[in-house]
């Protein structure tokens, strides 16, 4: 959520009356008319649970923020390939910083960085050609035979994200990466959006977004989408289309 500045500028409260006042600001912040992204730090002493599934991959994230630059929480993540042979199902604990917040007269910008660690179940099928056997079919030949590998690694996660919003237009970039000694995953993301009207917190916002995705590991291939995104007060929902007709949902809510 935008348009938070009384909370960043204001130092990490040492008393209780001034965690009063940091609260109060927190508030205010959430009734200015800015735009929403999906950010895994909304305020101070907040909740964030983020849900997103495509053909791909199934995600879901719940966080709390026990001050406006930080927040801690857990991670679950089922990635596959196109063609379902290979598998990552992951579980994380993730630490989120924001590392930067640029304020400005009538727009924000936000740099962010997490890390998770975590163990990761993985999967790959492949098809070998296990020789016959006398008296079994295949005799003096081949046998096409299908396996499954399965294993269980510790795992890490690393994400950097950034956006740039106003009232009517935001843009925001994100590079995720999973990593096990086995597998790897990178997805490179970038979306621009626009609203037709300027939203105040009571209204419910409509935003327009088209989204690039640069997929590699897992699944090598550049994805382009279109997103209707709907919010209004805490509640974020985007619904869309990939190409080749797979559609894609997101759920964020702030409590």
């Amino acid at each position: 959520m935008l348009g938070i500045t009384p909370v960043s500028r204001c130092p990490r409260p040492p008393f209780p009356s001034a965690r009063l006042l940091a609260k109060a600001f927190a508030a205010l912040a959430l009734s200015l008319p800015f735009a929403s992204h999906a950010k895994p730090i909304a305020f101070a002493e907040a909740w964030t649970v983020m849900h997103e599934r495509d053909r791909n991959a199934i995600m879901t994230e719940i966080f709390y923020a026990p001050e406006y630059w930080w927040s801690i929480g857990a991670v679950t993540s089922l990635m596959q390939t196109d063609d379902k042979k290979k598998q990552m199902d992951s579980k994380f604990i993730q630490a989120n910083l924001l590392v930067k917040r640029w304020n400005l007269p009538h727009a924000q910008g936000n740099l962010f960085v997490s890390y998770g660690l975590g163990t990761t179940d993985t999967e790959k099928t492949y098809s070998a050609a296990e020789p016959g056997h006398p008296g079994h079919p295949g005799e003096g030949g081949s046998t096409l035979v299908t396996f499954t590998d399965k294993f269980t690694e510790n795992a890490q996660r690393y994400v950097v994200q950034g956006d740039y919003e106003t009232r009517q237009f935001y843009t925001s970039f994100k590079v995720d990466v999973q990593q096990t000694q086995q597998f790897f995953d990178r997805l490179d993301t970038f979306q621009i959006g626009v609203s037709p009207y300027a939203h105040d917190y009571e209204d419910l916002a409509v935003w327009f977004v088209a989204q690039s995705k640069h997929s590699r590991g897992m699944n090598r291939k550049v994805e382009n989408g279109a997103f209707l995104r709907l919010f209004k007060k805490n509640v974020w929902v985007e619904i869309g289309m990939l190409e080749r007709k797979k559609s894609t949902l997101m759920f964020m809510v702030n409590y």
